[in-house]
């Protein structure tokens, strides 16, 4: 057992670079952290590269020795956020070129705005998309993509999110999403501002702060105020009723 061991910590030592993921996991395994520890000092001590994933920081860690949580300070740290949507676009347009794939722009513009949690989900999309259609000999539409998320990704992708809705008001209207969200009152403008604001609220489980902050950083009570005239209007103009119903036909996954 002690020379498996002997042998393990030879391996590891004898690496140029060390990745591990998810090192949290090593919390409350106190011969693994010791084990860990010591691999680790030798690597730093004979400049080699060491790099660690952790869902949470150092920190925060409950249940790793103080020492080697000193260790994971020495280094830099960067918090990893989830892919803002130029570069879900950036990362589907190039998986689907790399593969060799024609699929439209529409949908690879609806998966990037739908899944916004990581590039693991993105990539899982795309691939239940493609065998949905080869599967079943069906032409990739948005409509495949909409039903194909709704079944397969139900646990990632419960809603629409603030910005899908926010391109297809935008689109809409054909009014660019940076003049949506500008400060100009214009009423055409003003009107987009709100129907998009209105239907975060109906579709989205983000409060009225998340959604203000989404549409040019406008309070809540902006918000509510677009939220309240939206239904007036509703009420009282045939043509601005119209508006919404057109809207949520694109919205609603079907």
């Amino acid at each position: 057992m002690d020379n498996k061991k002997n042998d393990f910590v030879h391996f590891y030592q004898s690496i140029d670079v060390l990745i591990i993921d998810d090192v949290q996991f090593l919390s409350g395994k106190e011969k693994t952290q010791d084990v860990f520890f010591h691999i680790f000092n030798h690597l730093h001590q004979n400049k080699k590269q060491v790099i660690l994933t952790s869902d949470k920081a150092p920190v925060d860690i409950i249940g790793m020795e103080q020492r080697l949580l000193s260790r994971f300070k020495w280094g830099l740290s960067a918090d990893l956020q989830s892919p803002e949507l130029e570069t879900r676009l950036a990362i589907l347009k190039k998986k689907i070129k790399n593969d060799g794939i024609e699929i439209p722009y529409s949908v690879v513009e609806y998966i990037a705005y739908s899944i916004t949690t990581n590039v693991r989900e993105l990539e899982g999309a795309l691939i239940s998309l493609l065998a949905q259609s080869s599967l079943n000999r069906k032409e990739i539409t948005i409509e495949l993509a909409k039903n194909m998320l709704d079944k397969f990704v139900k646990n990632t992708v419960r809603e629409v999110s603030i910005d899908y809705i926010q391109k297809v008001v935008c689109d809409y209207f054909d009014i660019p999403i940076d003049v949506m969200k500008s400060k100009t009152r214009k009423r055409e403008i003003v009107q987009c501002r709100q129907l998009a604001m209105f239907f975060a609220k109906q579709m989205t489980k983000n409060s009225l702060a998340m959604i203000g902050k989404h549409c040019g950083n406008k309070d809540h009570a902006t918000v509510l105020h677009a939220c309240k005239t939206v239904n007036n209007l509703a009420d009282t103009d045939k043509r601005f009723k119209g508006y919404i119903s057109d809207i949520e036909k694109r919205l609603t996954i079907s």
